[in-house]
């Protein structure tokens, strides 16, 4: 399936209205107002059905019930350092207001902006804002106003808009190659429309295909180095790689709405799980047992990987993607081995709680397994 021109498959989502009360679903649906890069999606109205019988029926069933409905949509999609901002926002959850003295988000130069994604405990709407998270009253946040971490996905199929209301994410893959980078999202959504009078193929049809620049495979630096809250990563801990995974999970769970038992409630993580980063990379060559002796001794490591545009979003400030793990282990290190050839190694590195703010990462307001970091002309903060 092509990316996203203006012509075939066209897909775009908008974080949907801000509120001041726990609401789910959405009251209505977002318009959406850009097209995402859409390589290929897969649908699914999420529809189970049980049959029954009845005494008069025979052998035969009598017919269905529907018992469950939680639509999906997994979208995949060209890797952009502009444009894909709402979904790094509503994967991790939080984006300050403001850290110290600096404002998100923040300007580094005219037309040049910094934002700064972090973990949040809590998904859903049943949590306000809080002054601890960066923000103040009256000027930025009003009073009692609630996380919003869902969005309108919608689809024009041609010949009708097929539209995911109040779509969470359940996951996030961001995969790095040679042949190229994409973003694939996994989302969970209360319901799916056919006949949207908000989202149409008149509407849709107006809006602009993506021109953000795409992220290669060769803007990649990944470095990772054992643990220090003294001394950060540098030069010489550059990790040879020929291929790079980043895959967040949100493991979110949803109970049957209180009315009909089919649409869900609005989703929150699984009990006792928050978000998992996994990194999975391959190490072409394997000249030493540094990854499996890391693994026996369950070392303790911290990691970032910094993608680089030649592109500039304005002058000396290129168009940037940064992932940072503060602290993180290796849960696996397989030994390839392929014939007479020289074996590699595929590392798997699962983020970790850091026990204080690692050595050269960007200050977090709070502390959390992951940060992603994204420079780009988006002048807007994509949660208020």
């Amino acid at each position: 399936m092509a990316e996203t021109t203006g012509i075939g498959l066209r897909a775009g989502f908008q974080r949907e209205a801000i509120v001041t009360a726990p609401t789910w679903p959405a009251v209505s649906a977002a318009a959406l107002t850009a097209l995402l890069p859409l390589l290929d999606f897969q649908p699914n109205d999420g529809i189970e059905k049980s049959g029954y019988a009845t005494v008069a029926s025979g052998l035969g069933l009598a017919g269905f019930d529907v018992i469950h409905a939680m639509p999906t949509a997994t979208p995949a999609l060209k890797a952009t350092y502009q444009g894909l901002e709402a979904f790094w926002a509503c994967t991790m959850g939080h984006m300050a207001k403001r850290i110290g003295a600096i404002v998100f988000p923040e300007v580094l130069a005219t037309g040049v902006y910094r934002h700064l994604f972090e973990q949040d405990t809590d998904l859903g709407t049943t949590a306000g804002w809080t002054l601890g998270d960066g923000f103040q009253l009256g000027t930025e946040l009003l009073l009692g106003q609630r996380k919003v971490r869902r969005g309108t996905f919608a689809v024009d199929m041609q010949m009708s808009v097929w539209e995911w209301l109040s779509s969470m994410i359940q996951a996030a893959t961001l995969q790095a190659e040679p042949g190229g980078v994409t973003l694939t999202v996994e989302l969970a959504s209360h319901s799916l429309n056919r006949t949207s009078v908000v989202n149409t193929s008149v509407t849709i049809g107006k809006l602009l295909p993506s021109t953000a620049p795409g992220i290669l495979f060769s803007d990649l630096a990944f470095r990772l180095a054992p643990y220090s809250a003294g001394t950060p990563l540098g030069s010489g801990d550059v990790q040879r790689c020929t291929s790079w995974t980043l895959r967040l999970e949100n493991n979110l769970e949803a109970s049957p709405g209180p009315r009909t038992a089919t649409a869900p409630e609005e989703y929150a993580r699984a009990p006792a799980n928050t978000l998992r980063v996994t990194v999975t990379f391959v190490d072409p060559r394997h000249t030493a047992d540094t990854w499996q002796t890391r693994w026996g001794l369950n070392t303790i490591l911290m990691a970032d990987a910094k993608f680089t545009s030649e592109r500039l979003v304005a002058a000396g400030q290129p168009y940037r993607l940064n992932v940072y793990l503060p602290s993180c282990q290796v849960t696996n290190a397989q030994l390839n081995v392929a014939g007479a050839q020289l074996p590699s190694d595929t590392v798997q590195l699962v983020g970790i709680l850091p026990a204080a703010a690692a050595a050269g990462m960007p200050t977090m307001s709070r502390l959390g397994s992951c940060a992603i970091e994204v420079v780009s002309g988006l002048a807007t903060h994509p949660l208020l």
